[in-house]
């Protein structure tokens, strides 16, 4: 009910639809592979509970996360009908996990009987192209000090919000970013030395924020 997939769509015309077909639900534990890049994309996966990464090695052999999905997200959905039809990442648990899978005969079947669960699915393939151009923009064209801005303002619990709890770990940021440790490392003292933020641990104090929202464009 919470997936915007099924937003507008009666619980009773989803448990109905679900008693029809064979769908399964898989668990996963932490650090279980769910799927693996080049692997077939023939199922509807929706996210029911837990964390998962998807994650891709560039060619320097760096691990990049691409996207982090959460409950009620779906697995990949863009490539459910691709022409090639597999999946473009590593998909991984990072913590207990549980995922709803659907063959893609019968979530067809499903969006020709109800056209509010097409249209939302519909909608959800428009926005992944939004989504996958910013992330090309991201890693491709940002430097290292645009990135930790973008970072840092994105986390902002509010507009007047001076300061940023960091929730990962460096390696784990630099991961997001596809760029090594020490060079995450490096941009972050560069920062602080020029004044813009302090750094605290894990907390970062942001000094001049019109000076980062500049870095983060």
């Amino acid at each position: 009910m919470k997936a915007p997939l099924f937003q507008h769509v009666s619980s009773e015309a989803i448990s109905g639809f679900l008693e029809k077909i064979p769908y399964r639900i898989e668990s996963y534990q932490e650090h279980d592979i769910v799927a693996l890049q080049g692997a077939p994309c023939n199922h509807l996966m929706v996210v029911l509970k837990g964390l998962l990464q998807g994650q891709m090695v560039n060619d320097a052999g760096k691990l990049v996360v691409i996207e982090e999905l959460t409950p009620s997200r779906l697995l990949a959905p863009a490539f459910l009908f691709a022409p090639k039809n597999e999946l473009p990442v590593n998909i991984i648990a990072v913590e207990p996990s549980e995922i709803l899978f659907i063959s893609r005969t019968d979530f067809t079947e499903w969006m020709q009987s109800d056209k509010q669960v097409l249209q939302n699915f519909l909608m959800l393939i428009s926005g992944r192209s939004s989504f996958l151009t910013d992330k090309i923009m991201f890693l491709s064209l940002k430097n290292i000090k645009n990135k930790i801005a973008d970072y840092l303002l994105r986390h902002l619990s509010s507009p007047d919000a001076s300061t940023v709890k960091l929730s990962d770990t460096q390696q784990e940021i630099a991961d997001r970013f596809g760029v090594t440790r020490p060079s995450l490392a490096r941009a972050f003292a560069e920062m602080e030395q020029e004044g813009i933020i302090s750094i605290d641990r894990k907390t970062i104090t942001i000094n001049r924020l019109q000076q980062l929202r500049q870095i983060a464009k």
